[in-house]
């Protein structure tokens, strides 16, 4: 069982590929994060948003971070304009993504930081890059 799992909503019909980039960093994430570096969680869900012809989700940010302590995971929403990923081709969307959801995870520790949780920050951002280290070599 992975540790990081990427959500995906996409507001229309076109994503620029994303559903398919997302699903490649979840598989490189999920061979170099053995652990989630942390006892109060089991599972990082960040979720992209992702605007399209039919659904907008708003600017581009990183919104809704959610600590579901009894479920035991953490969890925010990556606002993702059709203007940011209509213009870039697949290979600067797989690194934006990655950019991204590396983001969302330095949240995510803040926020267990701030409720007073332990997280091996070192290992944990160690394993994350050397998995996005990987995902980047996937040539779109």
């Amino acid at each position: 069982m992975s540790i990081i799992s990427i959500g995906g909503q996409s507001g229309g019909s076109k994503d620029g590929g994303i559903e398919k980039i997302k699903v490649d960093l979840y598989k490189e994430l999920g061979k170099t994060c053995l652990s989630t570096y942390c006892e109060a969680i089991e599972k990082y869900a960040p979720v992209l948003r992702v605007d399209g012809n039919i659904r907008q989700f708003g600017n581009e940010e990183i919104t809704r971070l959610r600590f579901a302590r009894k479920q035991r995971y953490i969890t925010a929403d990556i606002q993702i304009p059709e203007s940011i990923w209509s213009s870039k081709t697949k290979n600067e969307i797989r690194d934006y993504i990655a950019q991204k959801v590396r983001e969302s995870i330095v949240l995510f520790v803040a926020r267990l930081k701030k409720e007073k949780f332990e997280v091996d920050e070192q290992a944990l951002f160690r394993d994350i890059d050397a998995g996005i280290q990987n995902f980047k070599k996937i040539n779109y």
